[in-house]
């Protein structure tokens, strides 16, 4: 009896052996045949996400997959092909049978605007990453930090590691989360004395930021502001708790 049972489950097991070879051949047979069958060609790409980055520059780092099947593309080759256009934070690709390749682009935004010393203006996100100007068309509205680094110290792809940059980086995104109505306001970020001064695109105020209870000072300002009480082109020292105090203007509050 022992015997008997023995030899069933032999049995058994050999038989399940055999099915998942088998399963495992059919199921290579299929992916072979699909990544070679002529269906499967890519006959169209398409993109989308892209704002800044002009569709013809990504056409151009992808066409080559066009007649390829679109099950033997690697996704992750091609990503890190057209991830290298420095815009460009993230991509994602869709594989539509029969023939459609679809690429979702997330592009990195620019933050502010870094004046050379020769004065021309490169765009950097919230990394201090530069990006790249493919337009003279597409124009971003971003405030200016004069950083006095050369053009050919700043190259799109690169992280730029200025101390005060990332100082005005760091305020700029937290304005960005505390204050997000201010930004428009602001046109110019400089350094004067190691302090941050803001400049108030409407009126050219220059403005020191509190380091406590931002939102609420930068409020009171415009409160100030757009009331009179404050000449144009004055200093305006938030740093004191709940005053907005006037240098080197006509009041002072």
């Amino acid at each position: 009896m022992r015997e008997r049972k023995r030899r069933g489950n032999s049995r058994y097991y050999l038989f399940f052996l055999f099915a998942m070879i088998l399963v495992a051949s059919l199921g290579m047979g299929v992916w072979y045949a699909l990544k070679h069958l002529p269906y499967f060609d890519i006959t169209e790409i398409q993109i989308s996400g892209n704002t800044a980055i002009p569709d013809s520059l990504v056409f151009r780092k992808v066409n080559r997959y066009k007649g390829t099947n679109l099950f033997s593309v690697s996704s992750k080759e091609l990503c890190e092909e057209v991830k290298k256009i420095s815009r460009i934070k993230s991509i994602k690709v869709r594989k539509h049978p029969l023939s459609t390749l679809k690429l979702e682009i997330s592009e990195r935004q620019g933050a502010i605007y870094v004046k050379s010393l020769e004065g021309n203006l490169y765009p950097v996100d919230s990394e201090a990453i530069v990006l790249a100007n493919y337009s003279q068309i597409y124009k971003e509205d971003l405030p200016i930090f004069s950083s006095y680094l050369t053009d050919a110290q700043i190259k799109p792809g690169t992280k730029l590691l200025k101390a005060n940059l990332q100082r005005v980086l760091a305020l700029h995104q937290r304005i960005e989360r505390e204050a997000p109505e201010f930004l428009p306001i602001i046109s110019e970020y400089y350094m004067i004395d190691n302090t941050i001064n803001i400049v108030d695109a409407r009126y050219g105020t220059r403005i020191i930021p509190s380091e406590d209870n931002l939102a609420q000072q930068l409020k009171r300002y415009q409160f100030v502001q757009d009331n009179g009480n404050i000449s144009r082109r004055s200093l305006v020292d938030l740093r004191f708790e709940n005053q907005v105090v006037v240098k080197g203007g006509d009041h002072e509050k």
